[in-house]
C-alpha cells in the first residue's frame, strides 16, 4: 500500500519540522496489561525503560515473541510518544524487554496495549505517575541520526 501523502505531511511534521522533547529521568517500568471480554481474556506483559538521549532509539528483546507482537509493542510505544502535546518525545532511548506470551490470550491488541500504557507510565502522563517530560526543546535529528534539519 501506498502511504497517504496526509500521512507522510503529518509525520514529517511531527518529526521534522517541531523541536523535539525529552525526558526528566531514566525510569523503569514493569506492566501487565488484561481484559475480560465475555469468554475471551486478553493479556499481555513487558518492561521498558526510558533514559534521555540526544538522538532517538529503541532495542527490543522479545526472543520467541511472535514478529506481530513485537511489532505492537513498537507501534504502542511510538504512538505515545508522538502523540505528547504538538512535541514528540524523539530525544529519548527506550529498550522493551520481558515480554510474556499468554498463548491465546495474547494478540496484536494486547501487546499495542500494554505497551502503550507502559509508555505513559513512563511519562508520567497517567495518575499516580510524576511527570516526566522534559520540556525543554531539542532541534530534531534526521531518521539516520546525522546532523540537526534546518527549520524555518
Amino acid at each position: 500500500m501506498k502511504t497517504p501523502v496526509v500521512v507522510s505531511e503529518w509525520l514529517a511534521e511531527k518529526v521534522e519540522q517541531h523541536p523535539w522533547s525529552s525526558v526528566k529521568e531514566a525510569r523503569i517500568v514493569s506492566h501487565e496489561w488484561r481484559r475480560q471480554l465475555g469468554g475471551r481474556t486478553m493479556s499481555a506483559a513487558l518492561t521498558a525503560s526510558i533514559k534521555p538521549a540526544e538522538n532517538f532509539s529503541i532495542s527490543i528483546g522479545a526472543d520467541g515473541v511472535h514478529d506481530e507482537y513485537v511489532a505492537a509493542a513498537k507501534n504502542g510505544v511510538l504512538t505515545t510518544l508522538l502523540s505528547q502535546s504538538f512535541v514528540s518525545v524523539l530525544a529519548c532511548e527506550v529498550k522493551l524487554y520481558g515480554f510474556r506470551d499468554d498463548g491465546q490470550d495474547s494478540s496484536y491488541a494486547a501487546f499495542f496495549m500494554v505497551a502503550r500504557e507502559a509508555t505513559e507510565r513512563l511519562l508520567g502522563v497517567v495518575p499516580d505517575y510524576p511527570h516526566n517530560i522534559a520540556w525543554d526543546f531539542r532541534e530534531p535529528q534526521s531518521a539516520l541520526n546525522g546532523p540537526p534539519l534546518q527549520t524555518k
